[in-house]
């Protein structure tokens, strides 16, 4: 598994999981978690997450904390990688503000795709 840490900023940090392949998911090839949280002094605070956990479905959902952790579908509807950074970048960007677009954008660009 590969797995790290991107900051954005010294409040905000993306935190990302590439598992080792598993030929269930189709087009990834693999299982991919990145996590939003909000740095603590003691623990993080989790904002959000987007992940491909069902290999049925080909494209990632995105889950929100302040929905008591139930799963909303975004409508992440492409494959393209970067269509989906994109698109993940909004709801990031819904969640801390549009102050924070250009350094999460930076943050997000660190993640490489999971097909590699």
């Amino acid at each position: 598994m590969d797995k790290g840490k991107i900051p954005i900023n010294k409040q905000y940090e993306l935190e990302y999981r590439y598992h080792d392949r598993d030929n269930s998911f189709k087009y990834f090839n693999r299982k991919f978690e990145v996590y939003l949280y909000e740095k603590k002094p003691l623990k993080a605070n989790y904002l959000l997450h987007m992940d491909n956990s069902d290999p049925k479905q080909m494209a990632p959902s995105v889950y929100k904390a302040s929905h008591g952790h139930k799963k909303f579908n975004f409508g992440v509807t492409t494959l393209n990688w970067n269509d989906i950074k994109n698109t993940f970048l909004d709801y990031v960007v819904e969640e801390l503000g549009e102050d924070y677009r250009d350094n999460a954008k930076k943050a997000l660009n660190h993640l490489s795709s999971p097909k590699l």
